[in-house]
């Protein structure tokens, strides 16, 4: 009997999946939560800085030569955080039109049987219901006033990753509140990432 294009489609389906959790877990990293990160670590919540300027010459010439070189490394970091998100972006939107394309193949396949075209009529939905929402969340996240977020909505689940230097608590909450209101989420769904 063979395989038929149902078989086929359904694989393809299966493949496309098996991409997006790829690019979701690459996205996500290694990172801890943010607010249990904030929370827990205790290193640099009170840490002094040299304010005043007093001291001898030798601080001063070496502390001025340290504030040039972390500038520079301070610019470095912000353009691979920028090419972060400019790469995660462009990847989440190659992955969507490759799963747009093969699913109005199907519906543009004359032998394809009514259940098949239904399923991906409703995965169309789907994936643009999820646009949707991954949109509305990303404005509303930085009219908070985060430089950049991205929104990845699957299965009922959420990773957000933020770009910020330090994620409070409430600012984790109020991100929370932000994609369960607009994804209907639970919060125990949401997972926030910090990118620096």
């Amino acid at each position: 009997m063979g395989i038929g294009k149902r078989q086929l489609v359904l694989a393809s389906l299966v493949v496309a999946l098996g991409a997006a959790v790829y690019l979701n877990w690459v996205f996500q990293g290694e990172e801890p939560l943010i607010a249990t990160d904030t929370l827990t670590s205790g290193g640099e919540l009170g840490a002094a800085q040299l304010v005043n300027g007093k001291g001898s010459s030798a601080v001063s010439s070496s502390a001025s030569s340290s504030a040039a070189s972390s500038s520079s490394q301070a610019v470095e970091t912000a353009a691979k955080v920028d090419e972060y998100f400019t790469e995660a972006k462009l990847s989440r939107q190659k992955s969507r039109d490759a799963s747009v394309e093969m699913l109005q193949k199907v519906l543009q396949d004359a032998s394809a049987n009514d259940a098949a075209k239904k399923e991906s009529i409703e995965k169309a939905a789907d994936i643009a219901q999820n646009i949707i929402q991954e949109s509305n969340a990303e404005s509303l996240i930085k009219a908070k006033g985060f430089a950049d977020c991205m929104v990845f909505i699957q299965n009922e689940e959420c990773r957000v990753v933020v770009r910020t230097e330090g994620l409070l608590p409430n600012e984790a909450i109020a991100i929370k509140d932000i994609v369960g209101g607009q994804a209907g989420i639970a919060y125990d769904k949401i997972n926030i990432v910090e990118k620096k």
